[in-house]
């Protein structure tokens, strides 16, 4: 008789409420670490792990952080180029040691800290923009990405994730990120948040072009009644750091956005100034991108705009910056001052020195979102 390729039970949650766990058979024939299906019906978790076995193979290791797996991945005697060579495949040394600069360089400070069964193409898609915005050529963008393609690749092999993500390569011309219309903006924010954190961090990116990370890097002594001072960034894996620029920029915002920050800051019971305004499970650390950028994902999918959908129109959550940017472009707001705000520009305005008035065309126009 064929062995059921999975086992489930129920456990309690601390809130009363039941939970189905489940556990897949490996290859040879032991169980693998127990995951929550989520679903509380036997007949719900089954389906749910009938489509986790469809979606690929089942994984042996689920805590390997890409960095671990990562280092020293190049290496002339590492475990990776070893078995090249066994089935006559050869890598020059130069090469090896530039693909292994992209890794040191670029991936594992972005993702370093992240388990490779959660790095999926939506976050890979993200930070080939951001790429961009720093100004690196669509060759290197490109190359580093190849280089991302050829871990997953072996991290498939060994059974560390379900499937390699979808990695798109890059074109010469700067790839244009999809943006929500006015419409899709009243609907995203009329919604019936549950949590007031994840629309607060929505509307700031939306009403104040900031990226994701200066969002969660954000420290209470940074909020203002009329704006914002941006002079820190959480980078994956790093931690706190200050701006791409290197300098701070101070950015207005409308009522709406302050009254949201003020309400999602009561959240929290760290109050001390230093203390980060998005605070996730521990005092030095704010909420996961992850969990911001699903956030984002399951609104649109509650206004109408599924994965699918999603995908095909290059909407991720980087899509705010764009979505600034071009409202205050078409509203004809002058470059300077867009990219003043944007933290884009490389000509010195006086963005050391704050002036509400300056800035009043600019929070006429963004009054009516959220």
């Amino acid at each position: 008789m064929r062995k059921k390729p999975y086992s489930l039970w129920k456990r309690k949650l601390p809130s009363g409420a039941s939970i189905y766990y489940i556990r897949f058979r490996l290859e040879d024939d032991s169980w693998g670490t127990a995951k929550s299906s989520g679903q509380t019906t036997k007949t719900a978790a089954e389906a749910w792990a009938i489509n986790y076995l469809s979606s690929g193979q089942v994984v042996t290791r689920e805590n390997v952080t890409f960095g671990t797996f990562a280092r020293g991945f190049f290496a002339w005697d590492g475990a990776y180029l070893r078995t090249l060579r066994s089935r006559g495949r050869q890598t020059g040394a130069r090469h090896a040691a530039n693909q292994q600069a992209y890794i040191d360089n670029y991936l594992i400070p972005e993702f370093g800290a992240i388990k490779l069964v959660r790095l999926d193409s939506e976050r890979i898609l993200d930070y080939a923009l951001e790429l961009q915005e720093r100004g690196l050529s669509a060759s290197t963008i490109n190359h580093i990405l190849t280089t991302l393609r050829t871990v997953l690749q072996y991290a498939l092999r060994k059974k560390y994730i379900q499937v390699v993500p979808q990695i798109d390569t890059v074109g010469g011309v700067k790839a244009e990120r999809g943006i929500l219309d006015p419409e899709e903006v009243k609907a995203f924010f009329m919604l019936g948040w549950r949590d007031i954190r994840y629309y607060t961090i929505n509307l700031i990116a939306a009403t104040t072009g900031m990226r994701l990370g200066e969002i969660l890097g954000l420290q209470r002594a940074s909020v203002h009644d009329e704006y914002l001072e941006v002079k820190t960034s959480w980078e994956r894996g790093v931690g706190l750091k200050g701006t791409k620029t290197g300098r701070a920029r101070f950015i207005p915002i409308p009522e709406r956005t302050a009254g949201a920050l003020r309400e999602a800051m009561t959240i929290t019971p760290f109050t001390d100034p230093t203390d980060l305004v998005f605070t996730g499970r521990k005092r030095n650390a704010p909420l996961d991108h992850k969990m911001v950028q699903d956030s984002y994902a399951k609104a649109l999918a509650a206004i109408g705009i599924d994965e699918e959908c999603r995908r095909e129109r290059g909407l991720t959550f980087h899509s705010w910056r764009h979505f600034f940017n071009s409202l205050l472009i078409n509203a004809r707001i002058p470059v300077l001052k867009v990219q003043s705000l944007t933290g884009h520009s490389t000509d010195r305005m006086t963005e050391n020195y704050f002036h509400a008035d300056d800035f009043k065309d600019v929070l006429s126009i963004l009054g009516g979102i959220g």
